[in-house]
């Protein structure tokens, strides 16, 4: 009690000439009174074993898609058997108004001519019926076809970057097998080939979702949003 009541402390270990001691937790401690000095402690390893690191995600990758994901869309859309449903779908309800219009016609031709013994003719009906329906080609992609369009969509969708890509990349793909039968050309850049082969194999909008299960509106939706991205991208706003 003598000693400590005539012995002062100091606050800094560099100066300090009390008699010190290390504690087991690593605390310098006055002999004398007890004071525990202040002192800046350093791990004597840098790195720890035991401690673990947050991978960095490469969010480029995350808005990617393959040419493999996109090939397989395609081949089921325009080579799988909804697609034949599709246009079996469409036959028959061209037959069904080509039906309903021959009639029309045989009818009015009969009105026409009930005041003379002349007959319908077959031939003016048949012209006046296939030119009121405005037929299209039906015609089935094959692998080719669907490969090219699988590259082009492909590499405008990497480019585009567009946020959340896979999981909407059905509705964005499918949504750009539409825009490639005119194209799509911003700015003198193509950014997707017209494929007029395409009009006589995609379904016709109405069936997406009888057959799909898909909306009608998604390849309007797709529509506007590739085309404001691409605005956006080559600073046309």
């Amino acid at each position: 009690m003598k000693c400590g009541a005539a012995h002062v402390c100091k606050v800094h270990l560099c100066d300090n000439e009390c008699p010190l001691e290390k504690l087991s937790d690593c605390s310098i401690c006055c002999t004398i009174t007890g004071f525990c000095i202040p002192t800046l402690r350093h791990s004597d390893n840098e790195y720890v074993e035991g401690v673990s690191y947050a991978q960095v995600k490469d969010h480029t990758k995350i808005n990617q898609v393959t040419i493999d994901e996109v090939l397989a869309l395609v081949k089921w859309f325009l080579l799988s058997n909804f697609s034949l449903a599709c246009k079996k779908n469409e036959i028959n309800k061209i037959i069904s108004r080509a039906h309903a219009t021959s009639v029309k016609i045989f009818k009015q031709q009969k009105m026409n001519l009930s005041s003379t013994p002349k007959q319908a003719c077959f031939l003016t009906a048949f012209a006046q019926t296939m030119h009121h329906l405005k037929l299209k080609s039906f015609s089935r992609a094959n692998h080719d076809l669907c490969l090219f369009c699988a590259q082009n969509i492909t590499q405008c969708l990497n480019k585009l970057q567009l946020a959340n890509v896979q999981n909407r990349k059905s509705n964005l793909v499918l949504g750009m097998l539409y825009l490639m039968k005119q194209g799509l050309v911003i700015q003198n850049t193509q950014w997707l080939p017209r494929v007029p082969e395409l009009a006589s194999c995609l379904p016709h909008e109405t069936n997406l979702d009888k057959v799909y299960k898909l909306s009608m509106k998604l390849v309007c939706e797709t529509e506007n949003e590739i085309k404001l991205a691409l605005r956006h991208q080559v600073k046309l706003v």
